[in-house]
């Protein structure tokens, strides 16, 4: 059985929001210098894209093992969508309700049109509202698409590995990844506009889910006798393999950015695919390597594992800081290298700050009710 608390998992959400923070904050450090190097920086931050896929490929795993364990349990249904809303739904509604009657300069062609957008992002339909050029959603809840898609997997997936025996669950997802990959490869070739294609499977729920499934594949194949011992001979090779194509198709997307909804051929035929596998080889290596293995001691580094307890507080609210402190340094007039790291640092700072405010007189007062809620935790 595995351990209920893997902490190299931890790390590895830590490692997920700080790239993601880097990509959406040194695009805006970068107002306030011209300095090459310091542009140079700014565009090798854009692959923080894989953040996101990251945390994907994790919840696919996380949630899946769950679902699996619990199976047999009567409360199946109740006791996973009631701990999943007591875990996303206080802060994410929040959120929303700070950027409406708090936030300063929200823009206004968000404000006036939110009679549509509020009830799209209340009901977590932001990702495909995206795709159509008239929908506008404020830069403080931009990031919110990728919540919207994980709430539309946890709404559809209990029902599937419920149905599925682990033989057809393991066929039903590889068959889903295969359509996914070749219908991504086919839509983005045949399509005439690549800017649109891209858009379309940077956003699209049916594109994304395929990451979680290759998280949730491995959930299901550790369900196997000897199993484990298979993840350990592979899990390595996957990973620097993977990762490896992974960093390859970023060179071939240059001179363009290398960012899979910015018109690169190569990472939206890829990207997607070879992040999600890194990541499988991630968290085999650390659920099957002894505590001494190198990647393990680097995603238990306490640094990590904090940052990793409060990533999804900071996804939500990194933003917030970042566009109000762009506003404080810029009327500032600090100008040059100086504002270029100050505003970045100043901003993961006060985005900790906020994460440790929310979860002490929010979130861990909601999670303490998933007490009541308690799995039978079976093995499968």
């Amino acid at each position: 059985m595995m351990p209920s608390r893997i902490k190299e998992l931890d790390g590895l959400r830590g490692i997920a929001v700080v790239l993601v923070m880097a990509l959406h904050l040194f695009k805006r450090a970068g107002y306030f210098t011209e300095h090459p190097v310091l542009e140079t920086f700014t565009f090798i931050t854009t692959t923080g894209w894989v953040g996101v896929d990251i945390f994907f490929t994790l919840s696919g795993f996380l949630i899946t093992s769950i679902l699996l364990r619990s199976k047999t349990d009567e409360h199946y249904f109740k006791n996973f969508y009631v701990r999943r809303a007591l875990r996303i739904f206080p802060l994410y509604y929040a959120a929303i309700l700070f950027v409406l009657f708090l936030a300063p300069k929200v823009e206004e062609e968000f404000t006036n049109q939110l009679n549509i957008a509020l009830p799209i992002m209340l009901l977590y339909q932001q990702n495909w509202a995206l795709l159509f050029k008239d929908f506008h959603i404020t830069q403080y809840l931009g990031i919110t698409w990728s919540l919207a898609i994980e709430e539309q997997f946890y709404l559809l997936w209990p029902f599937i590995v419920y149905k599925l025996d682990r033989d057809k669950l393991i066929k039903f997802s590889v068959g889903y990844i295969a359509v996914s990959i070749i219908g991504r490869v086919l839509g983005t070739l045949l399509w005439p506009d690549l800017s649109q294609s891209s858009t379309f499977f940077y956003y699209t729920s049916f594109a994304r889910f395929e990451e979680m499934l290759f998280g949730g594949l491995l959930a299901v194949f550790l369900t196997y006798d000897g199993a484990k011992e298979k993840v350990k001979q592979y899990a390595m090779p996957l990973f620097l393999t993977s990762f490896a194509v992974f960093v390859l198709l970023h060179i071939l997307s240059l001179p363009g950015d290398p960012h899979p909804e910015h018109s690169s051929l190569p990472l939206t035929l890829g990207g997607y695919t070879t992040a999600a596998l890194f990541t499988v080889g991630l968290i085999g290596i650390f659920i099957t390597r002894p505590p001494q293995n190198i990647f393990r001691k680097i995603f238990a580094n306490p640094v990590l594992t904090f940052l990793g307890t409060y990533s999804y507080s900071m996804y939500l609210f990194h933003m917030t800081a970042a566009l109000i402190l762009l506003d404080v340094f810029w009327h500032s007039e600090m100008r040059g290298w100086k504002a270029y790291f100050l505003y970045p640092a100043s901003t993961y700072a006060a985005t900790i700050l906020i994460a440790l405010l929310t979860w002490n007189f929010l979130e861990k007062h909601m999670l303490g009710l998933k007490n009541r809620f308690e799995y039978q935790d079976k093995e499968p």
